[in-house]
C-alpha cells in the first residue's frame, strides 16, 4: 500500500519522480529532509523501480511525515512521472527534485521568497558532481542562469544561450503551481531532444527566471556526460579530436532539430529572427563545446 498521509496546506510541494534511483536516492532525501525551510511536502512517484528504491523511500517515509511514497504499477515513462508528481501536489509553489541531486540546507529557503515575490521562476546555482558527489568541471558550474525583462528578450536570450552551459537546470527551481498548465506539460510528453529546454522556453512567454546567486544546487551527473568517456583514455593521442569532433556534431544536429521545434513555439518576429541567426548559432555552439571538451579531456 503506498503511503498516503496528505499535509495540511503545506508552503511548498516537492516532486520527486524515480526510476531505479537506490544509488543515490538516500543522500538525496537527506539533503530536502535537512533544508531550513521546513513546511513542505515530498512527493516521490517511484516509476515502477526494480532495485532497492521502494525499500528506501518507504522507509524514509515511515520516519517523516512529510513524504508521500506512491509506487507506480508499471512505467509511465519519464515525462508522465514529472507529471504526476505535479498534479498530485497540494501547495501554491511547486518544485521538482531528481533522486539523485543535493541541495544546500538553505535553498528553499532562499528561493521560495524570491518566486513568491516575482511570481518567477527561482533558481540558484550549479556546482556539477560526480558518482562519488566530488566536483567536477563542467561550464555550467556557478554560471547565472537569469532570463528576465520583456518577453521577447529573455526567450530570445534563453534560445540563444547553448544548452551546454547549463540552460536546462532551472527546470529545478521553485515555480508558482498556477503557470504549470496542462498545455505547458504536454510538452514533457513530446519524442524529441532537450524538452526541458523547451518546457522552460514555453514557460518564459509567462514568467521570468531569476537567479539567487547565494545558494547552490549539486547536479550529479556521469562521468562520461559529454559521451567521452572513451576519449579520456587517449590523452594526448591524435585519436582524441575526430571523437571530439563527432560528438560536437551530434550535438550541433540536435540543436538544428531543437530550433525547428523553438520556432513552432514562437511568434513570427521571434521565428524570423532565429531563423537568420541559426547560422551564427550553430557555429557559436560547435565551437564553444569543441572548447569545452578539449578542456575537460585536457584537465583529466
Amino acid at each position: 500500500m503506498n503511503n498516503q498521509v496528505i499535509r495540511e496546506n503545506p508552503k511548498i510541494s516537492i516532486g520527486m519522480p524515480v526510476y531505479n534511483g537506490a544509488k543515490y536516492i538516500r543522500e538525496a532525501l537527506d539533503s530536502l529532509l535537512g533544508q531550513t525551510f521546513t513546511d513542505f511536502e515530498l512527493i516521490i512517484s517511484d516509476n515502477a523501480s526494480t532495485d532497492d528504491t521502494e525499500a528506501i523511500c518507504r522507509e524514509y517515509a515511515v520516519k517523516d511525515q512529510r513524504i508521500r511514497y506512491v509506487r507506480q504499477a508499471q512505467n509511465l515513462g519519464a515525462g508522465s512521472n514529472f507529471k504526476f508528481v505535479l498534479d498530485e501536489a497540494i501547495a501554491e509553489y511547486f518544485m521538482w527534485a531528481a533522486a539523485d541531486d543535493v541541495w544546500d540546507k538553505n535553498w528553499i529557503e532562499k528561493l521560495l521568497p524570491v518566486s513568491v515575490e516575482g511570481q518567477c521562476i527561482a533558481f540558484g546555482m550549479l556546482i556539477t558532481i560526480d558518482e562519488n558527489s566530488q566536483q567536477i568541471q563542467h561550464p555550467a558550474n556557478k554560471r547565472q542562469l537569469s532570463f528576465t525583462g520583456q518577453k521577447m528578450f529573455r526567450r530570445m536570450k534563453y534560445f540563444l544561450e547553448p544548452s551546454i552551459l547549463g540552460k536546462p537546470n532551472p527546470i529545478y527551481g521553485i515555480y508558482p503551481k498556477k503557470y504549470l498548465t496542462t498545455n505547458i506539460l504536454d510538452i514533457l510528453a513530446w519524442d524529441q531532444y532537450g524538452l526541458d529546454m523547451l518546457f522552460l522556453y514555453r514557460l518564459l512567454a509567462d514568467i521570468e527566471i531569476r537567479n539567487v546567486s547565494e545558494v547552490f544546487l549539486y547536479k550529479r551527473i556521469d562521468s562520461n556526460f559529454f559521451n567521452l568517456k572513451e576519449n579520456l583514455n587517449f590523452k594526448g593521442s591524435r585519436k582524441i579530436m575526430p571523437k571530439i569532433i563527432k560528438s560536437c556534431l551530434r550535438l550541433i544536429y540536435r540543436r538544428f532539430c531543437q530550433i525547428f521545434q523553438f520556432t513552432k513555439m514562437s511568434s513570427i518576429p521571434e521565428t524570423i529572427i532565429y531563423i537568420l541567426l541559426t547560422p551564427f548559432i550553430l557555429i557559436q555552439d560547435f565551437f564553444c563545446a569543441v572548447a569545452i571538451y578539449l578542456k575537460i579531456v585536457l584537465h583529466r
